[in-house]
């Protein structure tokens, strides 16, 4: 569709679904997670693990993951790219899931922490970091807005290396059902960049567009310039400009909130002003309250889409809190922040298993 879906066309396509339940997939055996399967070395044993926790999670009957498409390994490793990525879309087709791809992500590091990914053999964690590496964008600097995190395609020569990777996977995929829906941008403003990357944001927009694909496209909201964490988790709502035209570009409304029940409920009613289809891209932070036994039936009776964050737990080390949250007083640090199984595939707690098949009954 060359133009932004009416209100009418996007109900009628959301309304034509079952309800969406899934969870943002980044396979365990890695700090990289999706670049590990994804990359030629080892990627048979690669795929082979990832395809153990995809099978779990066609257990308890979910129809959907988002994935952070590594944006580098198309360029680097162009060919196995598309054809692992390929492979990774079959095996989703075969348990009757679809994907929601990531495209570009605010969520970054600055620029003198940058580096690509590693490819071959991975870098084991470090203990006790989110992430499972010390370099993050959730320390208090760059959450606190001290520095400014930076993104590859900041450079100028950049912008057509990146509009030929958007080009391509909009012809390849713009008719593939596998395919849910287009993640343009996550997290626009995140890392202290407010709207920096609004201009480029507005471009891949354009280009998805230009390539009339049939799928929605959409870039999440998730508290853009408010005060983190508690302007935030207490009064959400749309803070910045750049939030601002994210809902303007996009056909469906796609958010994130890792705060409670009642303010979850606050969330909802003001971005359900915008009279679209909402979908929660992220959730699921124990510490802040977010848990699955409230929060996904609340997503349900609402018939808002839902992708809680992680899955297994592994070596991104997604069971440790942020670091930027670890010293405030009310944070319980025993928890797990995310993930719901163990590595070893046991609940993390089997209340949330059972209220995961409750909802996911009949969809």
């Amino acid at each position: 569709m060359k133009s932004k879906w009416s209100k009418a066309e996007i109900w009628e396509w959301y309304n034509a679904r079952p309800w969406i339940s899934g969870f943002n997939f980044i396979p365990s055996g890695a700090i990289e997670g999706i670049v590990y399967m994804l990359q030629e070395y080892d990627h048979e044993n690669a795929f082979r693990d990832a395809a153990k926790e995809i099978a779990l999670a066609a257990s308890l009957n979910f129809n959907s993951v988002r994935v952070f498409l590594p944006f580098y390994l198309w360029r680097v490793q162009h060919e196995s790219f598309l054809k692992n990525l390929d492979e990774l879309l079959d095996l989703l087709d075969s348990y009757n899931m679809t994907m929601m791809p990531v495209i570009f992500n605010d969520c970054c590091v600055p620029k003198n922490h940058y580096k690509e990914p590693e490819l071959g053999p991975q870098p084991e964690p470090e203990p006790g970091y989110f992430g499972g590496s010390s370099v993050t964008p959730f320390d208090d600097d760059t959450q606190g807005g001290g520095v400014i995190g930076y993104n590859i395609i900041d450079e100028p020569e950049m912008e057509v290396v990146a509009e030929g990777y958007v080009r391509e996977l909009a012809r390849r995929y713009r008719d593939d059902k596998r395919i849910l829906i287009w993640n343009v941008w996550n997290e626009i403003g995140n890392s202290g960049r407010l709207s920096l990357s609004v201009p480029m944001m507005e471009k891949v927009f354009s280009w998805f567009r230009e390539e009339d694909v049939s799928q929605p496209l959409t870039a999440d909201v998730w508290g853009a310039g408010a005060d983190h964490p508690y302007g935030w988790l207490n009064n959400p709502g749309i803070y910045h400009e750049c939030e601002e035209k994210a809902i303007e570009l996009s056909d469906i409304i796609t958010y994130q909130f890792y705060g409670d029940y009642e303010h979850a409920r606050q969330y909802i009613e003001k971005v359900g002003k915008y009279e679209r289809p909402l979908i929660n891209t992220e959730w699921m932070h124990r510490p802040y309250r977010s848990i699955i036994q409230t929060h996904m039936p609340l997503w349900k009776k609402n018939n808002i889409g839902s992708y809680f964050f992680g899955f297994v737990n592994g070596k991104s080390q997604f069971n440790y809190v942020w670091e930027f949250i670890k010293k405030l007083p009310d944070i319980d640090t025993r928890l797990w922040m995310h993930d719901i199984f163990y590595d070893d595939f046991r609940p993390y707690d089997q209340e949330e298993i059972e209220t995961i098949k409750e909802c996911n009954k009949n969809i």
